[in-house]
């Protein structure tokens, strides 16, 4: 009996070691090691609101609305948008997020609100696309947020409307290696009355949950208030609860609005507290990584760069290996025109 015995037991011992060395190969590959490489990239409206919020009188507002306007045109997203698919093809993200890729519809006969403008004057997400192919490279959008929508008419007397609709996007490289699983797009609480409530800014986020090299995790993308910084603190704090409530590694790209040296609102401290590390500070311990702003016409110079509100923020075991900057140089410029008011940040990360 021994002897019958004993082959099996072996044979048993053997099958079970092949299936345990199966077992750890399987957790190994769900386990190896995981590059991705992100981007964060504030658009630019075109042109800066604060003339017409501001304004004192509807006919001051309606004059600056129509200087706005000039403005957009004069500062050409269609060519911006090739500089932007040209950091793009250098930088090779596996995810870009975008805010301000803004929409612009235009009407004639102005009527005010009566009936919202529909004519496409301009779609940044539209251009991109077209910048993008242009160079063969291989990106789709995975989502689009429309947030602030607000129409007014241009010119005192108004010769036509003006529909402004503030989007962020997330885009992401087309490889069938990387799967996006789901994509959220959530509107925050906390909204900013405008014109003494005639016009709300809305903000949101966006995130997808996705897959690569046998890893899930998490990008998310947002821009906060900047006409409010209760509204933009609150914002910051719906959306930390939000992403902390999973487990899954996280990217946030975005504009944040609060800058990191903690001279303005404490938004980008509270998130640190929450957990998040900083990519930049991380890749470059000694550079405080200004990333804003150029004037508002891009076709000038302008000043030195004197903030940084522009993040990835990483949680869950994403760590940054190196980090950049993009739109900040004069070589960067095209066509006479910087890409954006603000820089852009890339990241390369690593989930061990």
């Amino acid at each position: 009996m021994t002897g019958v015995l004993g082959p099996r037991r072996g044979y048993v011992v053997v099958l079970v070691a092949l299936l345990a060395a199966t077992a750890a190969s399987v957790v190994h590959a769900r386990r190896a090691p995981l590059t991705l490489r992100v981007m964060t990239r504030n658009l630019y409206l075109g042109a800066n609101l604060d003339a017409i919020v501001k304004a004192k009188s509807l006919p001051e507002a309606l004059n600056a609305v129509a200087a706005g306007w000039a403005q957009v045109q004069a500062n050409d997203f269609p060519t911006r948008a090739r500089a932007i698919a040209r950091e793009i093809a250098i930088a090779k993200p596996d995810f870009v997020g975008f805010q301000e890729a803004t929409l612009y519809r235009t009407q004639s006969p102005p009527d005010f609100t009566a009936t919202p403008a529909t004519t496409v004057a301009l779609d940044y997400v539209a251009e991109l696309r077209k910048a993008l192919a242009a160079r063969r490279l291989k990106y789709r959008f995975v989502a689009v947020a429309p947030w602030t929508d607000a129409e007014l008419p241009a010119g005192s007397p108004a010769t036509m409307d003006i529909r402004l609709t503030v989007r962020d996007a997330l885009l992401v490289r087309v490889d069938e290696k990387l799967q996006v699983k789901r994509t959220v797009k959530t509107q925050y609480a906390a909204t900013t009355p405008l014109f003494g409530g005639l016009v709300t800014a809305k903000r949101g986020y966006i995130y997808a949950d996705a897959t690569m090299a046998g890893r899930r995790f998490r990008v998310a993308t947002t821009h906060l208030e900047s006409f409010s910084d209760t509204a933009q603190v609150a914002q910051g704090q719906e959306l930390g609860a939000v992403l902390s409530a999973s487990k899954l590694p996280t990217v946030l790209l975005g504009d944040l609005n609060s800058r990191a040296d903690r001279s303005g609102t404490p938004t980008h401290a509270n998130l640190l507290a929450l957990g998040f590390k900083d990519a930049w500070t991380e890749a470059h311990p000694n550079d405080v990584g200004l990333t804003c702003c150029h004037g508002d016409d891009l076709r000038a110079v302008g000043g030195p760069f004197y903030s940084r509100i522009d993040y990835v923020l990483l949680k869950n075991g994403f760590r940054a290996v190196a980090a950049g900057i993009v739109g900040r140089s004069p070589s960067d410029r095209i066509g006479g025109l910087w890409p954006s008011d603000h820089a852009g940040v890339w990241a390369r990360l690593r989930l061990p």
